[in-house]
């Protein structure tokens, strides 16, 4: 632990209906379950960011969101005036993770090498991924201005904070594991988008490697946290018992 505590607010965003079987990797096809989205605000003493930009609203509204929320609105309710952040930390690059970013005009934005370099690459524009990423342009607009930045591999962004580069969701996916006063925390983002994935070590449904999704999970349980937060469960964390 690092004598540097961070604080995790969840900040909801909205939520929706979807099929079981896009986020447990081949399990109950045709059963629907209730998904949130959500940005995290996270606090030291020392400083204050955000880790995801949730959806956009008009996209979500597009997508079958219900109670599609302003980002921007959401965190003014917490306090925080979005244009006074200057760090927003993307699990990755999918739309309702990375596409509101323009609510945070005055931000620096991190992602993996592998996931901008995916974002621009040709192998993007397959629909089966491209679907994901529509909101591809504006974020190459942050790349070319050098304001979407890169990280690479396992990386200390700050005391008490760590990026975890997993894939799997995504070719550049990553965690984040953020030191608490219950102790250590992990910001899973798709790469464990619900609490069952963790539980049952089911990959998620949408992925670009099976391999390296189930690799995530197994690498999150061997963190041993005090706590996880998923990417869309409807309960935004899952309190659990140490082995150590």
């Amino acid at each position: 632990m690092s004598d540097v505590v961070y604080t995790i607010e969840p900040i909801y965003l909205g939520k929706r209906t979807a099929d079981t079987s896009m986020f447990l990797y081949l399990t109950e096809p045709g059963v629907p379950i209730e998904i949130a989205y959500r940005l995290w605000l996270l606090r030291s003493v020392h400083r204050r960011l955000i880790i995801d930009t949730g959806p956009p609203t008009s996209e979500g509204r597009a997508r079958g969101l219900t109670e599609a929320l302003d980002a921007s609105d959401a965190l003014a309710a917490h306090g925080v005036d979005a244009k006074t952040i200057d760090t927003v930390l993307l699990t990755h690059l999918h739309w309702d993770h990375a596409a509101n970013a323009d609510q945070f005009p005055n931000a620096q934005f991190f992602a993996q090498r592998g996931e901008i370099e995916f974002l621009c690459s040709q192998r993007r524009q397959h629909p089966a991924f491209d679907r994901f990423f529509s909101q591809h342009v504006h974020l190459e607009h942050l790349v070319n201005n050098g304001r979407l930045h890169a990280l690479d591999g396992d990386v200390e962004i700050d005391r008490g904070l760590r990026a975890l580069r997993v894939g799997g969701h995504t070719p550049g996916s990553q965690m984040f594991c953020v030191d608490t006063e219950e102790g250590r925390a992990v910001l899973t983002g798709d790469a464990v988008p619900l609490h069952r994935n963790y539980i049952d070590r089911i990959p998620s449904g949408i992925l670009v490697d099976v391999f390296d999704a189930i690799a995530a999970i197994e690498r999150v349980h061997a963190l041993d946290p005090v706590r996880i937060y998923t990417g869309h469960d409807i309960e935004p964390s899952l309190r659990l018992k140490r082995r150590r």
